[in-house]
């Protein structure tokens, strides 16, 4: 799409009804086929992704609208804050589910990631990743953690072959650590990954266009303060009367947004079979107007425009791309979808962890 204005509704309207890639979990994968973490990738077609059920227990929501329930304390937070941070999660169960939960949490973060105001979560096909945004930049810098699957060997390869040097880091918490190279070479931004206690490798990534932003020094210092569990990740909506074959697949929460600002946006795929939907939330007080360009970039018109409304201070889209699915047909198609998701508006100490409810 032409503007960063035009992201969610554009990316709404792109969804492709092709077959899910394979689960592997890489760098250059999360990197370059996750759903908005940057530009290029807010930009790129969103393919239909393989499903991930994911279910968590309303009991541990965070300030959920009427709930009196205490919410077992998250990690240590890199800085005070009125922004909820994820919360401890039990056992899944159908009543109350949230869509979106880490394995990783920040600890230290450098001065320009604004602390937990600044971080965002994704959970997809790809696995859970943190990602920590400069605010108040145009191409922000940012930190991004993620953690391999048990037993998972992190590639010494590219996605285009190209090969990863290891060279020795110092330990974090007495445990192996060492630096990816690409082809030897220390030209590209660094990457350090790590053998975490539970066994499992973690590894961080720096970008940004001020190199002093995410040096060796800097990497280091926040991978070893980087908390490992599952916590859930407060949200801004609830979505009520779902049928329960219809789930939510992937789920990315981007904060600050990509220009920089202090904004913020969700998007979530919900998926029944071979059909997807999508819904996108931002703050703000209009909805875009969003311009498509074809691969030679010539203008289109989108086919399966979505459907957008405000409510409550925040923009809600919903979208299909490739038709909706039966299960949602019958009970009203995607005007039903809209009618059926409850805005808890911008102000983030209402936001919920009970998301997808009975």
């Amino acid at each position: 799409m032409t503007t960063n204005d035009h992201d969610l509704a554009a990316r709404l309207a792109a969804l492709a009804d092709e077959s899910a890639p394979p689960p592997r979990f890489t760098t250059a994968t999360s990197i370059t086929e996750g759903t908005t973490r940057l530009r290029r990738r807010k930009r790129a077609t969103v393919g239909a992704i393989a499903a991930v059920t994911v279910a968590v227990v309303a009991t541990t929501a965070l300030l959920a609208p009427g709930g009196t329930s205490a919410t077992p304390a998250p990690p240590a937070a890199p800085t005070a804050t009125t922004s909820p941070s994820p919360s401890a999660t039990p056992t899944p169960t159908r009543a109350g589910i949230d869509p979106l939960t880490t394995e990783v949490h920040f600890g230290w973060l450098p001065d320009w990631a604004g602390g937990e105001k600044g971080v965002g979560y994704i959970e997809s096909y790809h696995g859970h990743e943190a990602q920590a945004r400069a605010v108040g930049r145009d191409n922000p810098s940012r930190i991004i953690v993620r953690q391999y699957p048990a037993g998972s060997e992190p590639p010494m390869t590219t996605t285009a072959n190209g090969k990863l040097v290891k060279v020795d880091a110092d330990p974090i918490d007495g445990r192996t650590a060492y630096w990816v190279v690409p082809d030897g070479s220390w030209h590209s931004q660094p990457t350090l990954r790590w053998q975490t206690a539970s066994g499992r490798w973690a590894e961080i990534t720096g970008y940004g266009s001020d190199p002093e932003d995410v040096t060796q020094e800097v990497l280091h210092k926040a991978a070893a303060d980087v908390h490992f569990g599952q916590w859930n990740v407060p949200l801004p909506v609830q979505i009520t009367g779902l049928p329960e074959a219809f789930k939510v697949t992937d789920a990315e929460f981007t904060r600050p947004d990509t220009n920089g600002s202090n904004g913020w946006s969700l998007w979530l795929m919900l998926r029944d079979g071979d059909k997807t939907v999508s819904v996108g939330v931002q703050f703000d007080g209009s909805l875009p107007t969003p311009t498509y360009t074809d691969t030679a970039g010539s203008p289109y018109i989108d086919p399966h425009p979505p459907l957008t409304t405000v409510q409550n201070g925040l923009n809600i889209s919903v979208g299909a791309g490739s038709g909706v699915p039966a299960s949602l047909e019958q009970l009203g198609g995607l005007p039903w979808l809209l009618s059926h998701i409850k805005s808890l508006g911008p102000d983030d100490a209402n936001w919920t962890t009970n998301v997808v409810v009975p």
